[in-house]
């Protein structure tokens, strides 16, 4: 998530979440994480969750990379909605969000958090 795409969103944008027939304008500050489903992804905010036609990859190219971070091959997660952080075996970690949602970072992009946490 280091270099942003041209069309890059900023933490202020609105998004629209389109799920087939449903819609939903969504701030994407209210995205708590972004969860993989073959080759959807499954967006999980303050009012409910949708399914959106897009890869994790596509998402990871266009959001905020000071803001949201890939875990893993299956999450994105909002920094900004972490309310617990825990070092697990291997040198992992383990997120709690603000929903109660515990996710953990893959040992390959662990340190990859750390770096870019630790002063």
């Amino acid at each position: 998530m280091d270099m942003p795409a041209p069309n890059a969103l900023s933490p202020d944008d609105t998004v629209l979440l389109n799920d087939g027939d449903k819609c939903k304008l969504v701030e994407l500050k209210d995205v708590r994480y972004f969860e993989t489903c073959g080759n959807y992804s499954k967006t999980y905010f303050s009012g409910g969750a949708l399914h959106i036609n897009r890869s994790l990859n596509y998402l990871e190219s266009r959001l905020p990379g000071k803001c949201f971070f890939r875990t893993s091959r299956q999450y994105i997660v909002n920094l900004s909605h972490v309310e617990k952080l825990k070092k697990i075996q291997g040198g992992q970690y383990r997120l709690t969000l603000s929903c109660g949602k515990e996710i953990d970072v893959s040992r390959r992009r662990s340190h990859h958090f750390q770096e870019r946490l630790v002063l």
